[in-house]
């Protein structure tokens, strides 16, 4: 009798232990603080990607953008160098091409030379989309006759862009960022004649 007792009071005191044991807590680790704020900043990061690749495409396809280079290679030895003038770039403004781009002329080290030009003679205007971007491509002549050849990679997650300007002479690929259009310059010079106005202000004599 006493053992059934015993064992009785036993079973009760397990019993009262395990409900008197602490529950788990109702906030979680996945739920702390700290992880929900790098969610959330994961979550904008993603959307700020999200809209940076509707730009980029969004510029593709308006025909209305600039391409900014920061380096260079050229053939035949396709030695590279950085490019460090801010003003170099090749705009199209829709039917209009404006070129300012350092070129290297003969066995030259560095770029020794300015192709410089204007025209409104777009020649084969494609743009191609594929699984990493844009193809863009199309070819001009300056002044002078010269024809190139313009062949644009565009990667749209990363925003980097690669010119291929291509003309009888020589072959040079830049690496750059493509940029969307303020206004159309008057002309490729980076830096015109300027006249002082009425106001005191500097502006280009052809303004």
């Amino acid at each position: 009798m006493k053992k059934g007792i015993l064992s009785v009071l036993m079973l009760l005191a397990g019993t009262v232990v395990c409900a008197q044991r602490p529950s788990l807590p109702v906030t979680s680790a996945e739920f702390a603080p700290g992880t929900v704020r790098r969610q959330a900043r994961a979550e904008e990061r993603a959307e700020r990607n999200a809209r940076f690749i509707v730009r980029q495409d969004s510029l593709v396809q308006s025909r209305n953008f600039q391409f900014l280079p920061v380096s260079m290679m050229w053939s035949p030895r396709m030695q590279s160098q950085i490019i460090d003038g801010y003003y170099y770039y090749v705009g199209i403004f829709k039917e209009q091409l404006q070129v300012h781009m350092p070129v290297v002329v003969g066995r030259a080290l560095t770029y020794n030379a300015i192709a410089n030009f204007d025209t409104d003679s777009l020649s084969g205007y494609r743009n191609e989309k594929n699984d990493t971007g844009w193809k863009v491509s199309f070819s001009a002549e300056d002044e002078t006759g010269m024809t190139y050849a313009f062949v644009f990679t565009i990667y749209r997650v990363t925003g980097r862009a690669v010119l291929d300007m291509i003309s009888d002479s020589n072959l040079i690929q830049y690496a750059g960022t493509i940029v969307a259009n303020d206004a159309m310059p008057r002309s490729a010079d980076p830096a015109p004649p300027m006249k002082r106005g009425a106001s005191g202000r500097l502006t280009p004599e052809n303004d």
